[in-house]
Parts: structure tokens; C-alpha cells; sequence
């Protein structure tokens, strides 16, 4: 996969909003990242909404927007597990983040916002490398149709390796 392939995430994804890691350092988001936020539907690994019920300025998006910009996103950020441990604490990696992400924050806003609305989120992640082998990782919390009492579509773990 090149830089901007994303896996097909489902027929029932409505969109996708891409992470952004460089978003904790104000001063490498600044530099490389063109100051984009943390979460974003305008990257090349983002899906845009397509479903009128996430229409700019709908109650629903912005509540989930502002879930996603909130503390209990941050707090489940900084408490997955990270890579390298040994320098400064470890790094945050895609890997651990995406199934941080579904055990705790997913959960608990398909709970409280999403599923009684008929929809769910969840993290994916997946690797890829550049031209000349360099790791590039990505990630995104998709957005898909949910009937309650439903189990949430789930893509194996392998189809995203």
C-alpha cells in the first residue's frame, strides 16, 4: 500500500476521521503537519461523511467531535501502552493505540452517544512503507450504520497486517 491507501473499512462506513500523531507537539505539527488536528476528516487516509445525520453542524457531529477532542480521548491516549519504553517513556504507536482506543473510548461512546443513534466508531490502524522502506503508520476512527442489538461489523485483524 502507497501512503494514501486506505482499506476498504466496510459498506457500511459513512467516514473516517484520520489521526493525526504529531498533534501533541505543537512544535512538529507546526513544521511538518501543517498544523492539522488531532483528528480530521481532510487527510488522505480520512473517508468524508456521507450520511446527512453527520452533516456539518449537526448535533451529533459536533458531540462527537467534541468527544474526540476531549479529555477522555487524551487521558485513553496517554494511558495505551507504548513502544521503546526504554527512551523517555516509550513512544506512542498506532499498534497500541487502536485497540486502547476500542477497549475504552469506543466503547463508551458507542454506549452513550452512537449506538442509539444507529451508529458505531472503532479504530483501525495499518502500516505501510515508502519508496525506500520508511514506516508510516496510520490510523482512523471509522464511523458505521448500526441497527441496535446488532453485533458491530469487526474486519480480522490480518486484513489491516
Amino acid at each position: 500500500m502507497g501512503n494514501c491507501c486506505r482499506p476498504h473499512l466496510g459498506d457500511d462506513c459513512i467516514g473516517a476521521y484520520e489521526y493525526n500523531a504529531c498533534a501533541d507537539c505543537t512544535f512538529w505539527n507546526a513544521v511538518f503537519c501543517c498544523n492539522r488536528p488531532m483528528w480530521s476528516t481532510r487527510g488522505c487516509d480520512s473517508k468524508s461523511l456521507d450520511d446527512p445525520a453527520w452533516a456539518s453542524g449537526t448535533s451529533l457531529r459536533r458531540s462527537f467531535e467534541a468527544a474526540l477532542m476531549g479529555v477522555d480521548m487524551k487521558e485513553c491516549l496517554n494511558e495505551a501502552p507504548r513502544s521503546c519504553t526504554g527512551c523517555c517513556g516509550g513512544c506512542k504507536n498506532v499498534a497500541n493505540l487502536s485497540p486502547a482506543l476500542n477497549d475504552k473510548w469506543c466503547k463508551d461512546v458507542n454506549e452513550k452517544m452512537l449506538n442509539p443513534q444507529g451508529f458505531s466508531c472503532k479504530a483501525y490502524h495499518w502500516i505501510t512503507h515508502g519508496s525506500k522502506g520508511e514506516r508510516q503508520e496510520h490510523m482512523v476512527i471509522a464511523i458505521n450504520k448500526y441497527t441496535p442489538g446488532e453485533k458491530p461489523l469487526t474486519l480480522p485483524v490480518e486484513f489491516f497486517n
